[in-house]
């Protein structure tokens, strides 16, 4: 069996996460859409659609990467509202801010260790990041700290298809096609290893669920959006899903 640095312990994890989404940087979005086949845009459109973000609500997206869910989140909260932006490697930050300055307050941190006080945020995001998080389930109750009583959680992230078709398709892509293109696009010697190997040993949805229930949250539900290629989590801090107006179906 291969023994790849990010499976040697959860610092070895955290540390080549750092050094790889710096590497990434500057070809992240271009990889990203490669990956997805571009769908990775459509996906977090749906995901900001069933969240119901509410102008003036305070923000707080983790492992925001470039920056592409806390832009669609600072247009949803308005001028009334706040967007923060966090992650662990400033190489991305810099290319977020580039993008858009002044509309986000983009900040380093870690999700495991968040430098907010207690009861920050109405909302906590997340889009395709905590499979690269060392230990979830410490970064899920963080993600439960910073948030208020009525604040809720949402987690966007790849999943398998139910359908035995879609699943064949799911497989050849990422565990087949993608990572032999990968270094073409990544210019990194095993970038498409390593988000192979994270997409295969990633959590199913219920075992998602449960790890949120786990870490404090009272209603966790997910859907799942069209291929199911990936899925929309949702967990409500101390007040069920439904007081939000957090759509339960895709339509």
């Amino acid at each position: 069996m291969v023994v790849r640095r990010w499976t040697e312990s959860d610092e070895a994890k955290s540390g080549y996460v750092r050094e790889l989404f710096s590497a990434l940087a500057p070809r992240y979005d271009v990889m990203t859409d490669v990956w997805t086949l571009g769908l990775h845009r459509v996906w977090k459109r749906q995901a900001m659609e069933l969240c119901a973000l509410r102008p003036g609500e305070q923000a707080l997206d983790v492992a925001t990467g470039t920056g592409d869910l806390a832009f669609m989140e600072a247009m949803a909260v308005g001028p009334e509202g706040r967007v923060v932006g966090v992650d662990s490697c400033p190489g991305m930050l810099e290319v977020a801010r580039r993008r858009r300055p002044m509309a986000v307050d983009f900040q380093e941190g870690d999700a495991m260790n968040l430098r907010f006080p207690d009861a920050s945020f109405d909302v906590v995001t997340i889009g395709f990041g905590l499979r690269n998080v060392a230990d979830r389930g410490r970064a899920l109750r963080e993600f439960r700290r910073v948030l208020r009583p009525s604040g809720r959680l949402m987690v966007l992230d790849f999943s398998t298809p139910t359908s035995k078709r879609l699943k064949a398709v799911h497989d050849w892509l990422y565990f087949g096609a993608m990572p032999k293109v990968g270094w073409a696009v990544a210019w990194h010697r095993d970038a498409h290893h390593y988000t192979s190997d994270s997409i295969r040993t990633w959590l199913s949805r219920d075992e998602l669920s449960n790890a949120m229930l786990e870490a404090g949250f009272v209603d966790a539900r997910y859907i799942s959006l069209r291929t199911e290629f990936a899925t929309v989590h949702f967990g409500g801090a101390e007040m069920p899903l439904r007081h939000f107006g957090v759509r339960t179906r895709w339509r």
